[in-house]
Parts: C-alpha cells; structure tokens; sequence
C-alpha cells in the first residue's frame, strides 16, 4: 500500500526536521566533550561514540529512508555501483545502531561494577576509552556484516529487496530474527537486569563508607542516583523510539517479509521514530550531564572557563568535602 503524496510530504518534512535536530546535537555534543577535558570520562566518551553513531544514522540511514519513500523502494543507482551503495548504505546504517546499543551496555557494565564492586573497577579492561571505543566498532561491523551480503538491488527495475542462497522467505525470517535479537532484544535485557540490580543498591541499600560526614554521603549518594537515572532514561527513551520498528522486524520474520502486512505509512513513521532516537539522543545527554550541561551553558553564554572570583572563593571552602567525591563524579 503506497503512501500517498500527503503522507510523503508529511514524512519527509518530519524527517528534514530531524537530520537538523541531529546534526546541530551531536556536533555540539562532540564539540563539548573534545574541547572540555573537565567533562572527559568513560561514560562522556560513550556519549561521543552514540554521538558518531548517531550522525552516521543521520547521514546514511536517514537520507536513504527518504529515498526509498520518494522511490518506492527502487535504488536511484543502477547497475554495479548501485548494488555497491545500496548494500554498503545498508550495512553502515544498521552497524551504527548496533553501536549505539553496545555503548549503552558498555556504561551500564561500568555503573554496575562503580556501584556495586567498586573495588574491581579499576582492573576492568574495558574502562580503557582507547581500547573500548575501537572494539564496538570492531564488534558492530563484525555482528552486522550479514547486511552487506543480503541486502540486492533487482536488475532491470533497481528494486530493493533481500536475498541469499536463492530463498528469501528463509532470509527474511533468518535476518529480521537475528536483527531483533542481536541489536535489541539480548543488549537490552542484559542492561535492564544491570540497571535494576544498580538502582536496587543504589536506592535500597544503605551505602558504605561510614567515615564519610553526613554531608558528604548525602553529596555521594545524590551523584550515584543521579547518574543512574540519567542512564536509565536515555535506556528507555532508546528502547521506546526503536520498539514499533523492532515489533515490525519481528512480524517480517514471523509472516517471511509480506509486503501487504503493514501499511507503508506505518513503516515509515516506525522507523523514523527510530531514526528519531538520533536527534533525541544529544540532548538528553547535554540536559542530564551535570558537567556537560554546565560546559553547554557556558558555550551559549560565551562565558569564559576561569571562574570568577566569587565561585573560586566557594570552591576553596567546599574543597576538603569533596575530595573523597571526584573519583565517582568523574564518571558524570
């Protein structure tokens, strides 16, 4: 069922609107965090890796979306070259989601271990940022490249589709199943199972460390939760934008990708609520960082980084009491 030029208009307006969202938040966010040293930690460096993910989704996933809503699902290339970019626009998009879901459990195994082993963390491998960050994208490409071999463009008509081995009723169930599995359903329940295993210590256990002062432990306790529910909501929100399009995978898997089953219209608005994601992302991030949004404060206010007289004078009185803290916040 073609969607009809209302529709289209209305996607593609939708869809304009969000690359600009997308393009201004993550090029600000990745600014902050590259010019900022005071923001750098492992979960800021997980924010720029979403970050690049995010504009990747932007620059690849996006603008090939409003061709196949403008085309009907044909390749505007034809021949070769357009089989080349058809699959390799194919398989960087649905890597970079991957990416994107892998740096979620990645800083959900390092709230874990902060929490709840805090004695293990700094033996943890994966804290390195230099090593870390190159590994999700190893992994990503790694898990995804079976979208680089099924993805086809149909001669004579350049009409997109997917196939292997000759059978694409098998590769549709195979695919959408692994894709569903893979970049949703299995990272998101080990995150879940870490995040509610977080905030239970977090929230329902008395903390450690009595030779803290009331004041202090309150500080500490504040910046735990604090920074456990500022992953949480970035999470859900990720979860909640990529459901209606993962629920599709998952009917394309069940009924072999019939192409009568769901109204175009509904694809397309299902996957750009995904896509969505991408421009949502940034903000949350700025707005729930405490050092990233004082860092975004200062750049829109063009104040300088030297404090003035009067915080210094603040931050010299305040200065024994968080000494045993910056360890943690450093991570916020």
């Amino acid at each position: 069922m073609a969607v009809s030029e209302t529709g289209v208009n209305i996607i593609t307006v939708l869809y304009v609107i969000t690359m600009l969202v997308a393009l201004v938040g993550n090029i600000i966010l990745i600014y902050i965090v590259w010019t900022k040293p005071e923001v750098r930690s492992l979960t800021s460096s997980m924010f720029v890796n979403m970050a690049v993910a995010d504009l990747m989704v932007t620059l690849f996933m996006m603008p090939m979306s409003i061709a196949h809503l403008h085309t009907n699902f044909t390749w505007a290339i034809p021949g070769v070259l357009g089989e080349i970019t058809y699959r390799g626009f194919g398989f960087i998009s649905h890597a970079t989601v991957m990416a994107s879901i892998l740096c979620l459990a990645f800083m959900a195994i390092d709230r874990f271990f902060a929490i709840v082993y805090p004695w293990k963390r700094r033996s943890l491998w994966f804290r390195q940022t230099k090593f870390v960050t190159p590994l999700i994208w190893i992994v990503s490409f790694a898990l995804l490249a079976i979208m680089a071999v099924v993805y086809d463009v149909y001669d004579p008509t350049s009409q997109c589709g997917i196939d292997i081995f000759g059978n694409q009723t098998r590769t549709a169930r195979s695919l959408f199943l692994y894709f569903f599995a893979i970049s949703y359903f299995i990272p998101l329940f080990i995150i879940s199972v870490l995040h509610a295993k977080t905030a239970h210590e977090v929230w329902f256990r008395w903390a450690q460390g009595e030779h803290l002062s009331n004041n202090q432990q309150q500080q500490r306790e504040m910046t735990k939760r604090r920074v456990v529910r500022m992953l949480i909501i970035i999470v859900v929100v990720f979860a909640l934008c990529w459901l209606p399009a993962q629920v599709i995978h998952l009917y394309w898997a069940i009924t072999a990708w019939r192409g009568d089953g769901v109204p175009d219209i509904v694809m397309f608005l299902a996957f750009w609520l995904g896509h969505a994601n991408s421009a949502i992302n940034p903000w949350l991030y700025i707005f729930l960082s405490t050092k990233i949004y004082s860092a975004f404060t200062k750049i829109i206010r063009r104040q300088p980084n030297g404090r003035s007289r009067e915080s210094t004078q603040k931050t010299k009185s305040t200065r024994a009491t968080k000494r045993e803290l910056l360890e943690f916040e450093s991570t916020v």
